[in-house]
């Protein structure tokens, strides 16, 4: 009897065998198992969650009114220090790749053993309307003068900034602001979202957790002069031209000059201070490149140690033509559009008045809307860069957070948020950061046609991160370790009565 057939085969035959699959759980570099790295991502974010619920704890509110009250004490020391500034605290240091300084000399503290947490708070000590002629912005190197005349708004401000003051600016390189009406005949803005939040140099951990005074820089209090790890040269007072009201003669205030200025009266607010029971108690201050770093104690339990990164900055009310204005998660100008100047990373000459661009608050709106697994394949390819780049003046944790923006913009955003791909995002950050390292420099994210530059230590570093690219689960252990660490106050083993 014939059999029945289906298609060309007996239908009591072996089923057929199944199309191949491909086996995509294991990383092609280094044989590790996506599905263990991810699941090792996601323990590290849990690890860092005392530090970066909804809700702050206690200790990191009270370390932050303790960083505004200090802030309040150096304006009654110098008046130029504002009574009322809107203040922007973002979470994560220098080191963690929250602002881009370029390459600065990030001082010798490592997350974990020498501090818990970390933080950027942004003071501005100047206020200016973008749409005036004080401001010139040089398209090329994404930075910008800002050139006082005799009178800002009736008051003398040339005068209660001499000691801050530089040289001229170069003439011919004027990059026009948007004014806010023709912003806003442009496109509907959207409001931008409120604020919401290491390459450390190595250091034996037991010489801070015993001695913070070890550490370079000005420890508090102290009997002597505030120390810093600039050079004499570069902290010099700028030459000041004849005062004259042609504008190309206006002297412009110099960022190196500034960051000192805050420095040395910060320094001289925290040796007056005096211990209050059950209060943070700030154990060490130092100035790197054009920002001041503090360490603070907090009373607990659990002790903890809390880094702020204090940058004076300029604030700039209006919007840079041939910046962006849209990203993938929408406008990036509000309808009172702003932008900061910050003091660059230490590279430019001594006296060189020029300050960097910064777009922190924008920064902070983009950070809301990245899928949670990419921000936390992200932190975790922040926590296996930090101790690479320990000792270096490289930009790398920056570009790293540049390249999330990036990611954001190439890729789907369903498969960003799956959290299975968790793993696979952080390994492709950290091969895309090598390529950006290799090549020298990033496309800049806000600025179009201009790049972000990586240094001259690149080059070594491109090493070290080829070599933790062979064992990305071992490190990602390591990260791990060093966050429970921090998570149980670790940063002040051994302190005792050594800290003041």
């Amino acid at each position: 009897m014939a059999s029945a057939v289906w298609g060309s085969a007996a239908w009591w035959g072996p089923p057929p065998p199944a199309p191949a699959r491909p086996l995509t759980d294991v990383d092609f570099c280094s044989g590790a198992q996506l599905q263990e790295l991810t699941q090792l991502i996601q323990e590290l974010g849990v690890q860092e969650s005392w530090s970066d619920g909804p809700k702050p704890g206690a200790d990191l509110l009270r370390a932050k009114d303790f960083v505004f009250s200090l802030l309040g004490l150096v304006h009654r020391r110098d008046p130029r220090f504002p009574a009322q500034a809107e203040l922007l605290l973002l979470r994560g240091g220098i080191r963690e790749g929250s602002l881009d300084l370029g390459h600065a000399p990030l001082g010798p503290y490592t997350r974990g053993p020498h501090y818990d947490a970390g933080f950027t708070l942004l003071v501005p000590v100047f206020a200016l309307d973008g749409t005036g002629p004080e401001l010139q912005l040089d398209l090329e190197s994404c930075s910008a003068w800002l050139r006082l005349p005799e009178l800002v708004r009736e008051a003398p401000e040339r005068g209660a900034w001499q000691d801050c003051l530089g040289p001229p600016a170069p003439d011919g390189r004027d990059w026009i602001l948007q004014t806010r009406s023709e912003a806003n005949d442009r496109e509907q803005r959207n409001s931008v979202a409120p604020p919401h939040g290491s390459v450390p140099e190595p250091e034996p951990h037991e010489r801070l957790r015993q001695a913070p005074r070890d550490l370079p820089g000005t420890d508090v209090p102290d009997d002597g002069s505030p120390r810093s790890d600039i050079p004499e040269a570069a902290a010099a007072e700028c030459p000041i031209p004849t005062p004259s009201e042609a504008r190309e003669e206006w002297p412009t205030l110099c960022p190196a000059q500034v960051a000192a200025w805050f420095f040395a009266t910060l320094a001289e607010v925290a040796k007056s201070l005096t211990p209050v029971p059950a209060a943070p108690r700030l154990v060490h201050a130092a100035r790197h490149a054009g920002f001041t770093t503090i360490l603070l104690t907090t009373p607990g339990p659990p002790r903890r140690l809390l880094l702020f990164d204090l940058i004076p900055v300029v604030s700039v009310t209006g919007w840079p033509e041939g910046a962006r204005s849209h990203s993938w998660a929408g406008p990036l100008a509000t309808e009172t559009p702003s932008f900061y100047l910050a003091p660059g990373g230490g590279g430019e000459p001594p006296g060189t008045s020029r300050w960097q661009l910064c777009f922190a608050r924008q920064e902070l709106a983009l950070k809301a809307r990245v899928p949670a697994p990419l921000l936390q394949a992200h932190a975790a390819a922040q926590a296996l860069l930090r101790p690479l780049v320990a000792g270096t003046r490289t930009a790398a944790p920056y570009l790293l957070r540049t390249l999330l923006y990036w990611a954001c913009e190439r890729l789907p955003a369903l498969y960003l948020a799956r959290p299975e791909n968790a793993g696979a995002c952080c390994l492709g950050l950290l091969d895309e950061l090598g390529r950006a390292l290799e090549a020298g420099s990033l496309p800049h994210y806000f600025l179009n046609g201009r790049k972000l530059y990586a240094g001259a230590s690149s080059v070594g570093l491109l090493a070290a991160l080829a070599q933790l690219r062979g064992d990305p689960a071992q490190a990602l252990r390591a990260a791990v370790e060093e966050a429970k660490v921090a998570r149980k106050g670790g940063g002040l083993a051994g302190m005792g009565s050594g800290a003041h």
